[in-house]
């Protein structure tokens, strides 16, 4: 790993954190770059991230899928328009390998700490087997949903039976004939209550409010279009150029736009109230109490008539308490259990905990952020030179790709990356003015997002009700801006 600082046109070396599309993605961007000398640091056994720890039954991605993957390494072997997990897997797998960048992994080893040095403008990572490495820039890329949530209900010790996070799913229980009792609503038990409901005897689902959702378009490719796909890529680069147009309306509808909400909004309550004719009672407890937007929009075909089984009960308002035997719902009525799968998601602004970042004057990143993270076009951050953060605060949306947004926040960094390595810098560092202004920005433009003010508890502000996880614009503004960096915008050292 070079530390040759101060001269134009030197080498550099770049450490990554994270496996996930993050960090692959930038691995194989360095190599098209020119840049040989990185290492990507992930406490897991395979490359993966979010798509290697969330193994639950049903779990597939709700982007379609030509979408859901890099423009430079197009995904051609998609079985279905949504992607189930072990394909968005094999994909990652596949483009590690394909662009060679399965030497650059240290695999099993996650990342402590990070201390910034300005004299050498050198990064120095300690590892989880507490070995120093020394790089020029710093990348995370650890995402934005790694660490499970859990929340606090009383009695939960109590509890005699099985509890597991969807995120850890426990493949070793059998919940043949078991009543499971599912805790939330979201993304995930959406997914995995469908799958589970034929196998268990009863499923009990336990619902704070009621989500917003869209009918799932999805459906089987067959061999010859498989086949289209690799022969000819035009048409993967026309249905990505038609899912970003259509992304674009919805991040107008979402951001201000409450016009172009509307139809998507009263098209999702035709297709509730039709999936459900016929039963009064649950078309009334699953009617969300905020608009269309205000929390994230689930997309599914299969959760309506799970709804509809004998034997599965939705079960409205907040959990009393659990006990040895099952839960207490918010009726007073005790309902019994085997086992509890929390479907509660993650810790939202986790962006690099529990790692340690020190930049400058040994300021601590996740002392710094406290209960606001934030970062310059969520990538940069003032006081932590030479310092990259991917899928990080207000890098979010209602509607949007996670990847198509790395892409974006790519090119950002690899011209900065650029600017150092040519110019021969030690470091540049975003001005705190710079990061004031931003500041303001995401204030002033988020107040008239759905998400700031449809009084709905979502997990994209914090408790204070700032915003910190969602860009609240259009995707191709964003596109625009992170092009390229404005060197008015940082300090350089040489």
């Amino acid at each position: 790993m070079s530390q040759s600082n101060g001269v134009p046109g030197r080498s550099i070396s770049v450490g990554i954190v994270g496996a996930g599309f993050g960090g692959v993605g930038l691995g194989i961007r360095l190599k098209q770059e020119g840049i040989e000398d990185f290492t990507i640091f992930e406490r897991g056994d395979s490359v993966g991230g979010v798509w290697r720890a969330n193994t639950y039954p049903g779990a597939a991605c709700d982007v379609p899928s030509h979408l859901y993957s890099f423009s430079f390494a197009p995904g051609h072997r998609w079985s279905r328009r949504y992607a189930p997990q072990s394909e968005i897997l094999s994909y990652l797998e596949e483009i590690t390998d394909e662009f060679g960048i399965r030497p650059h992994l240290r695999l099993g080893l996650g990342v402590e700490s990070a201390s910034f040095d300005a004299d050498s403008g050198s990064w120095t990572l300690t590892d989880s087997e507490g070995e120093q490495h020394r790089f020029d820039t710093l990348v995370t890329a650890c995402g934005q949903l790694t660490n499970p949530a859990v929340p606090p209900i009383p009695g939960i010790d109590e509890f005699g039976g099985s509890v597991f996070h969807s995120a850890e799913w426990d493949h070793d229980h059998d919940l043949s004939g078991e009543r499971v009792a599912v805790i939330g609503t979201g993304a995930s038990s959406i997914q995995f209550v469908p799958a589970i409901a034929d196998r268990v005897a009863h499923l009990d689902i336990y619902q704070r409010s009621a989500p917003w959702i869209l009918p799932k378009a999805d459906r089987e490719y067959p061999p010859w279009e498989r086949r289209l796909f690799r022969a000819a890529p035009a048409r993967v680069t026309a249905s990505r150029v038609g899912l970003v147009a259509l992304l674009e309306i919805a991040a107008h509808a979402f951001t201000g736009k409450d016009w172009i909400a509307g139809p998507f909004q009263r098209f999702a309550d035709h297709e509730r109230r039709k999936a459900l004719a016929g039963d009064p009672e649950l078309i009334a407890k699953t009617a969300p109490d905020y608009f269309l937007g205000c929390k994230r929009i689930l997309v599914t075909s299969e959760w309506y008539p799970t709804l509809l089984r004998d034997d599965v009960d939705l079960i409205d308002g907040a959990i009393e308490r659990v006990t040895a035997s099952g839960m207490i719902d918010a009726q007073g009525v005790e309902r019994p259990a085997d086992t509890i799968i929390w479907g509660t998601g993650f810790h939202s602004r986790d962006f690099v905990a529990p790692m340690e970042i020190r930049g400058l004057e040994d300021r601590e990143l996740n002392r710094e952020w406290g209960e606001r993270p934030e970062a310059f076009l969520g990538t940069t951050v003032s006081g932590f030179p030479n310092l990259f953060v991917l899928y990080g605060p207000n890098t979010n949306h209602i509607a949007g790709s996670v990847p198509w947004v790395l892409e974006c926040q790519y090119d950002y960094a690899l011209d900065a990356i650029r600017r150092i390595r040519e110019q021969g810098l030690r470091w540049i560092d975003l001005k705190p003015e710079a990061q004031e202004g931003w500041r303001r920005e995401i204030d002033l433009r988020s107040e008239a997002t759905t998400w700031t003010g449809g009084d709905c508890g979502n997990w994209y502000l914090n408790a204070a009700g700032e915003n910190t996880n969602n860009w609240p614009g259009p995707w191709l503004e964003y596109k625009r801006r992170t092009r390229r960096i404005n060197p008015g915008d940082y300090r350089a050292a040489v």
